[in-house]
């Protein structure tokens, strides 16, 4: 298919089953910038992050949507304390428009995870960054999360060759404090650990992980439970499955079910794609079967609806290509056969998913047809995927790199990407109703 083919479709007039209305993408920032992150309230606020270097310092941004006046900040907002070592941010939010960002400082053998918060929803921060934690080493894999109630989780690994540890750190809104210390959950390890959050809107909390054996060649996926009602974490992990695991992504509804999704390295340099199951009222994990095998499966995604429903997408090679699909999860099974999401339009790059509670779902990715670089959005109304891509924005001769999209209860979606590299990247966000 032709680049002219390619465009005409998807710049087309909409019709019925298409992916929403959206206002023309916003430049938030250039230069020197890295991987942004969004977040969106039930209302359609949104708010972005990023790390910007500049010639003298660098430092932690953020920048708000206001839905009712349909506008962004005219100028972003820094968030640190003026360092120079604050990078990749990332958000916390509810649904009330709450919020909170976390980062990670590095400062010659010392590293630091830094938090600040808004005091309620009166769009008033903090004064000033808290230093959650503060030890020699490096860190791994940050992520937080929020509840209704506006309590938050962070959670990172820590450690310096040979002696790693994942830890968990949390902020209770009725007492307006963080923990006075990070809470360690699991055993150390020799090597880095790269765990995911996720938190549901009344509180309940995982994290999961993959640890290696005491032999150093058995490798296995654990879990660790956060009780809402108790205030703590799982004295010790529970097994979801074995194996060793990469591209680990994790997904939590309001009723306690989960979906962990990873890739495991096989002979011959085959991939495999697996997921594992927690019911919510037996506290069981459940292996699937695999969900995919090939010789280049990459950067799983997973998000559960409010009825134990899951979507999953991933890239994998196909006729010499790369491209992007998604199977989904429902009636306590997965679809037989996978559904491509992109088919002869190119090279699919970098992606991300995003799944509301009334199973919904929006699939954003970065796409390379000849020399242009285009942004490319499809939705799941709930039966089907819509026909066809929609096009953010123009394509252009400038890499696309970090999408992301958040789409929300009540059908608001806020997109965000990197389009450049080096010294003269842009940070550009669209914001749309699906």
């Amino acid at each position: 298919m032709s680049l002219r083919t390619f465009l005409n479709r998807l710049t087309s007039p909409n019709t019925k089953g298409s992916t929403g209305t959206w206002g023309a993408p916003r430049e938030l920032d250039r230069g020197r910038v890295g991987r942004p992150q969004i977040a969106v309230d039930d209302h359609g606020n949104a708010i972005a992050a990023w790390h910007h270097r500049g010639e003298v310092e660098e430092g932690v941004y953020i920048c708000r949507y206001y839905a009712d006046q349909r506008s962004w900040d005219v100028v972003p907002r820094r968030l640190d304390s003026a360092r120079t070592q604050a990078h990749a941010p990332e958000i916390a939010m509810n649904v009330r428009g709450e919020m909170a960002v976390v980062w990670q400082e590095q400062e010659g053998p010392q590293a630091r995870v830094c938090a600040r918060h808004m005091l309620g929803s009166a769009e008033t921060w903090v004064p000033y960054p808290l230093t959650l934690q503060s030890l020699p080493g490096e860190i791994h894999s940050l992520h937080t999360g929020m509840d209704l109630a506006g309590n938050i989780h962070a959670l990172w690994c820590l450690g310096q060759p040979g002696d790693y540890r994942v830890y968990t750190c949390g902020y209770r809104a009725e007492e307006g404090g963080w923990d006075p210390q990070p809470t360690p959950l699991g055993d150390p390890s020799p090597m880095p650990l790269f765990p995911q959050l996720a938190v549901d809107r009344g509180g309940q909390g995982l994290a999961v992980w993959c640890e290696e054996g005491a032999d150093g060649r058995h490798h296995r996926l654990v879990a660790s439970h956060y009780d809402a009602g108790g205030r703590c974490w799982s004295d010790r992990p529970t097994l979801v499955a074995q194996g060793r695991a990469s591209y680990l992504r994790l997904a939590l509804d309001g009723r306690g079910n989960a979906v962990v999704l990873w890739v495991e390295d096989g002979e011959a340099g085959i991939r495999t794609l697996h997921a594992s199951h927690l019911n919510g009222k037996t506290i069981e994990w459940t292996p699937a079967p695999r969900l995919s095998a090939g010789r280049a499966i990459l950067w799983p995604q997973v998000g559960l609806d409010g009825q134990g429903r899951a979507h999953a997408v991933w890239r994998q090679e196909a006729a010499g290509a790369m491209k992007l699909f998604t199977k989904r999860f429902a009636n306590g099974r997965w679809d037989e056969q996978r559904t491509p999401l992109v088919e002869d339009l190119g090279q699919s790059r970098a992606h991300a998913l995003s799944v509301n509670a009334q199973g919904h779902a929006l699939v954003i990715w970065s796409q390379l047809q000849e020399t242009q670089s285009s942004v490319c959005l499809r939705r799941f109304d709930g039966v089907a995927w819509s026909p066809r891509p929609l096009l953010l924005g123009a394509p252009g001769r400038r890499e696309i790199q970090d999408p992301g999209a958040v789409l929300s209860t009540g059908g608001h979606v806020a997109a965000i990407w990197r389009q450049g590299d080096g010294g003269n990247a842009v940070i550009v966000s669209a914001v749309g109703q699906a």
